[in-house]
């Protein structure tokens, strides 16, 4: 007669709970150091330095060379999306896989580009314990209001944003809106850093709907004048 050793099955099935069910309080107090979100932070403050640096020595640009410049560049955004290295994207793919999240599906139903799966690795490094000190929180760094605006339980009790599949279709979401809204990728990843309406008032002092103009007069906040080209560029992060 063979002897069985009682729940064999345990640990594994713990751990797997474990990243789909935390209760918020326990993951926040798990998150106090924060240096997993504190490093991608870190990096993020010397990304694209190169590129921004090129970009405020360059030469001022007339307003007709500069709507040349936007329509330019606006029939260009989809292909610089599109740049984002097929192997970086695969590997985003297989990092949120392991959270149990068939992100990649999820962004072709809500007809958002693949290459964005990078974006959960700018914001988090894929930790969905990740809390910014702004309050951002999950793998894909969702405000509280945002989270809220698309379905997402944000209360004492329940935190939909560490649920891997519900945080990435919330994130998902919000990046198309973004895209209707502004028209242009660049603008949308932007906006999804710094909101919204910091972007549209960028647009208007500028007079430009061109991010990397924005970016050159200083009129987007310093983080997102990097976030942008860390997205599409992770040469100059990592």
């Amino acid at each position: 007669m063979k002897h069985r050793t009682p729940f064999r099955w345990l640990p594994a099935a713990l751990a797997g709970l474990w990243a789909l069910a935390v209760p918020p309080a326990f993951a926040q107090s798990s998150n106090n150091s924060q240096e997993p979100f504190a490093g991608v932070h870190a990096r993020l403050t010397e990304a694209a330095d190169v590129s921004l640096t090129a970009l405020r020595t360059a030469p001022k640009t007339t307003n007709l060379e500069m709507e040349r410049e936007v329509s330019q560049q606006r029939q260009m955004s989809s292909a610089t999306i599109a740049g984002i290295s097929l192997a970086r994207v695969s590997a985003a793919r297989k990092r949120l896989l392991g959270l149990r999240v068939d992100a990649a599906r999820i962004f072709a139903e809500e007809g958002v580009p693949v290459e964005l799966l990078v974006v959960a690795e700018i914001e988090s490094a894929f930790n969905p314990l990740a809390l910014s000190p702004k309050g951002a929180r999950g793998p894909w760094q969702l405000m509280p209001a945002t989270a809220v605006r698309f379905g997402l339980r944000v209360n004492e009790r329940t935190d939909d944003r560490i649920h891997p599949e519900r945080s990435t279709r919330a994130a998902a979401r919000y990046l198309r809106e973004l895209y209707a809204l502004f028209g242009d990728w660049l603008l949308a990843l932007a906006a999804y850093n710094a909101g919204e309406q910091r972007v549209t008032n960028a647009i208007e002092r500028g007079g430009t709907r061109d991010f990397w103009q924005l970016a050159q007069r200083r009129l987007l906040p310093d983080e997102t004048r990097r976030y942008v080209p860390a997205v599409l560029n992770p040469k100059n992060m990592w």
